[in-house]
């Protein structure tokens, strides 16, 4: 290519950074800022707790209402209630962190703050609500409170008695200690009459993006699961305020709901499903770059009550990291919380090949005891595998180059008729039996492994805060290792887009009518790729660099090793017998004249 082309290349790349970039502008200022998930002091915590409050909630609470707060404890989570909205105020993961140790210590912190769930908002998770961002605000009165447990009730203004009963599991059961086993009663207190429960809602809790460069709009938001369907509305889907987010949409078997981010999720699931409506928001306390979704499970519909009758449900909610490992044990398909299937395009192809490489990079870490070094043998096992389908598309690439010359002459001589031109094409990959998309076999056979294996790295709670090598300090995030100008410099992406240009250098070209456009292609591929995953997971860089690595050795071992390609004309002339032709050849043996012996008769 020429000299314009190239700048006209580069130009588009990097307008294309530049506009992706733009579209995360909050990300340096809130890098620089102590996260939101930290517990606010008691001030702080008052004045936000009064505009959170606003006028649609149901103040209810007498002037001497005094807060109290008791916390239930296990090895992987600390659960902290309030009698204010009677549920979990907050819970604090033990062994997760919002920074890696490097990162702790580079913002002056001793030791990193620990990711805090439903963090930022006032109500707690299992508070009632009334409908979209209307809520009860009970007075709850703590009835027991024991090791693993804990009993709190309240009245409504309805005279509906609400008794919730909350059990801890043990890190040593299903879950690994980040499940809460709630039960809700509800009963009628009135002497006459009937309350329906239609327009009640348990609330879920809030969740909101992690550290800059880790979580964005597209990976926090509501999720679902409804009559077999796993459902995901992230951030941007909810500012379309569309209907199934209003509660005004009956979903039929619903059997959880929930609201995570990237990699940690509240998830409330119905031991027994129910038809019921949902509501989902964004909550913004004010803060840029500080949205969260919120949402509510309703009750069962066409539910009510009469005096003294009570109804009561079961429900159990998971809050913690979206690990595979943990939630596939789990009942109700509450794996799919960990969204390996929720690709922009071909997600359904992304599940399997996602779960079937956490399993292996998980059984890989247990040799190697790095993440890093599992994802690299998981490439050289994935090219290994299709090592004879690549050989055998490099050896229709090598042929495709070969017939160059010819396919030029064609193209030369029927320019003015592209259909003459095709047809002589298409002849001559017959006459030398040459399948045009042999060299693509490769490429289509990776496709859907490489969907599957992004799906599952960008979802991988395990490869947060883990290491590689001396710079790359977290797999999960981008291996930046300085700024210049306000510009991150990534290792990883660019020794990705650098193995992948002399990768496409090294493989044979294709012959064609379009052979031109498909090197400018080849040439543009590399560039554009690096520019779109430049600010992607490091495990992704990674994993992409050691594939191009091994193709680059693979090339040059073949050509090496391997024998020429050489390009034979097929003969055609000779035309095999048909299915009659041995019995014909038998019949006309038979017809004719046999001779017995003795010469031509004479004449007399």
């Amino acid at each position: 290519m020429d000299r314009k082309a190239w700048i006209v290349i580069i130009a588009c790349s990097f307008g294309l950074y530049f506009w992706l970039d733009s579209q995360k502008k909050y990300q340096k200022e809130f890098a620089k800022q102590q996260p939101t998930l930290e517990t606010k002091s008691e001030g702080e915590q008052e004045e936000a707790d009064s505009i959170i409050s606003g006028a649609s909630d149901d103040d209810s609470k007498s002037t001497e209402f005094l807060e109290k707060t008791v916390s239930l404890k296990n090895d992987a989570i600390e659960l902290i209630f309030t009698n204010d909205g009677g549920g979990i105020k907050e819970a604090n993961m033990l062994n997760h962190y919002v920074y890696s140790e490097n990162k702790a210590l580079e913002k002056g912190l001793e030791e990193s703050p620990r990711i805090v769930l439903n963090s930022g908002i006032k109500h707690p998770i299992g508070a009632l609500s009334g409908g979209r961002d209307n809520y009860k605000n009970l007075e709850y009165e703590i009835l027991e409170q024991e090791e693993g447990r804990i009993v709190l009730k309240a009245i409504t203004a309805e005279k509906l008695e609400v008794t919730k009963l909350f059990t801890l599991t043990k890190s040593d059961e299903l879950g690994k200690g980040h499940i809460v086993n709630m039960t809700l009663q509800m009963r009628y207190l009135g002497e006459e009459g009937n309350v329906s429960l239609n327009d009640y809602y348990i609330f879920t809790g809030a969740s909101g993006k992690l550290d800059a460069g880790n979580s964005g709009d597209i990976y926090t938001g509501l999720e679902y699961l409804s009559d077999g369907d796993d459902e995901f509305r992230n951030l941007s889907y909810l500012k379309k305020d569309k209907d199934d987010i209003q509660g005004k949409e009956l979903l039929e078997r619903l059997q959880w709901l929930g609201v995570s981010n990237q990699f940690f999720s509240t998830n409330i699931y119905l031991k027994n499903e129910y038809e019921s409506k949902i509501w989902a928001s964004r909550y913004d306390d004010g803060s840029e770059g500080d949205v969260r979704v919120i949402s509510a499970l309703g009750l069962p519909q066409n539910v009510t009550l009469g005096p003294s009758e009570f109804k009561s449900w079961q429900y159990e909610i998971y809050l913690g990291p979206k690990d595979y490992q943990t939630l596939k044990l789990l009942e109700g398909d509450r794996s799919k919380i960990v969204g390996f299937d929720r690709m922009p395009i071909f997600g359904f192809v992304a599940q399997p090949f996602a779960v079937l490489l956490s399993l292996l990079m998980n059984w890989l870490y247990g040799f190697f005891g790095n993440y890093g070094w599992s994802i690299i043998s998981i490439t050289i096992i994935m090219r290994l595998a299709i090592w004879p389908v690549t050989a055998k598309g490099t050896r229709a690439m090598k042929k495709m180059g070969k017939l160059a010359p010819m396919m030029q002459e064609i193209k030369e001589k029927h320019k003015d008729d592209p259909q003459k031109m095709q047809k002589e094409t298409m002849s001559l990959y017959r006459d030398y039996g040459v399948n045009p998309i042999g060299g693509c076999l490769p490429l289509l056979l990776q496709m859907p492994i490489f969907i599957g294996y992004f799906a599952m790295l960008r979802a991988a709670v395990e490869l947060r805060h883990e290491p590689w090598l001396v710079w790359v300090t977290d797999l999960s995030l981008p291996d930046t290792i300085t700024h210049v100008g306000g510009f991150p410099i990534n290792i990883l992406p660019l020794l990705m887009g650098i193995t992948m240009m002399m990768q496409m250098r090294m493989t044979p070209q294709t012959a064609g009518p379009n052979q031109k456009q498909m090197q400018i292609i080849m040439t543009i591929m590399p560039i554009f790729i690096t520019v779109i995953c430049y600010n992607f997971a490091s495990a992704l860089a990674l994993y992409w660099t050691a594939g191009n690595i091994f193709s680059i050795g693979q090339t040059w071992v073949t050509k090496k090793f391997g024998k020429d390609v050489e390009l034979k004309k097929i003969d055609r002339t000779i035309q095999k017998p048909g299915l009659g032709a041995p019995n014909q050849q038998k019949k006309s043996k038979k017809s004719a004249p046999i001779r017995t012996g003795g010469g031509r008769r004479k004449k007399k």
